[in-house]
């Protein structure tokens, strides 16, 4: 008969944090970020492009509501059978890779899972040690010392660089 501790779920880590990364934005952020979208928009409909000028517009207001209001505060456990974050489970079998990047002012534990959706859980770490995410998380996945960044990740920070916003 199998021993039942080994099914049983064990709770190795459990911290707080909100649940996205928040920046106050202020006045000259929004008259930047909606002029921009607004000379984007005329030439979508100069080109009668209306669902682009729908989807920037769209776009504005997310960036508005964002900033607007503050994230909540979320709750991430790592168990030995997997991590439950933002009301979800995530098998260690679904989970690949691991490692840390600073963005905002703020440390962010990144996650690469197998599946498609979501591609990488971004967990942000609150007021627990990175060491101790690291000490848990290594004895089931492998740790990556540099960032990963894809293409999408190399342009809109190349983007953000050459045209600041603020």
């Amino acid at each position: 008969m199998p021993d039942k501790q080994i099914f049983e779920e064990t709770t190795l880590l459990v911290w707080e944090a909100p649940e996205r990364i928040y920046a106050r934005r202020g006045k000259t952020y929004f008259k930047n970020l909606f002029t921009l979208l607004g000379v984007l928009a005329a030439v979508a409909i100069f080109f009668k492009e209306f669902m682009l000028a729908g989807v920037l517009a769209s776009f504005g207001f997310l960036q508005w509501v964002l900033s607007a209001h503050p994230p909540k505060i979320g709750s991430h456990v790592i168990t030995n059978h997997g991590i439950k974050t933002h009301g979800h489970d995530y098998l260690w079998e679904e989970l690949k890779e691991f490692w840390f990047a600073p963005h905002a002012g703020q440390m962010v534990l990144h996650i690469d899972t197998k599946t498609a959706y979501p591609g990488r859980l971004y967990l942000l770490l609150g007021k627990v040690a990175k060491e101790e995410i690291t000490d848990v998380l290594r004895s089931y996945l492998p740790y990556q010392r540099e960032a990963k960044e894809d293409l999408m990740e190399k342009i809109s920070v190349g983007i953000s660089r050459r045209f600041p916003l603020e």
